[in-house]
């Protein structure tokens, strides 16, 4: 009897070591935070890294991941460079509350739609080429 007690108190020393251990907690709302200011710098740096100058009228283009703000071309879609802008084109879009009030226009990209070609203005900056 005397053996199985002293089973007893080593576990409980055991438990007891676990418990009071110096684990840092998992906090799900944190890591979801941080998850989020990490796409967010990500996104400020592809969006600061890519220069339109660096496309040329050919060339086939894509949406960066997280950097559309447009219903065309959809995600994946690839377009054409049609025109580069310089100076870029302000957008003339009447709401400050937009994501289009004066937005840097530096590319006419041409895609089919509908049955015909059509041409539509962009922020370079938005999209990379396509391999």
């Amino acid at each position: 009897m005397s053996s199985s007690r002293k089973l007893d108190l080593k576990l409980q020393s055991l438990l007891h070591a676990l418990a009071s251990a110096d684990v840092p907690e998992i906090d799900p709302r944190r890591e979801a935070r941080e998850l989020k200011i990490e796409a967010l710098r990500d996104a400020f740096r592809r969006i600061h890294s890519t220069h339109p100058a660096q496309f040329r009228p050919g060339d086939l283009v894509r949406w960066q991941p997280g950097l559309k703000h447009a219903l065309w071309p959809l995600y994946g879609e690839v377009a054409v460079v049609v025109e580069c802008l310089d100076p870029p084109v302000l957008s003339g879009h009447p709401s400050s509350g937009s994501t289009h009030f004066r937005e840097s226009n530096s590319l006419v990209l041409g895609l089919n739609r509908d049955g015909g070609f059509h041409c539509w203005h962009y922020d370079g900056r938005r999209f990379e080429r396509v391999a």
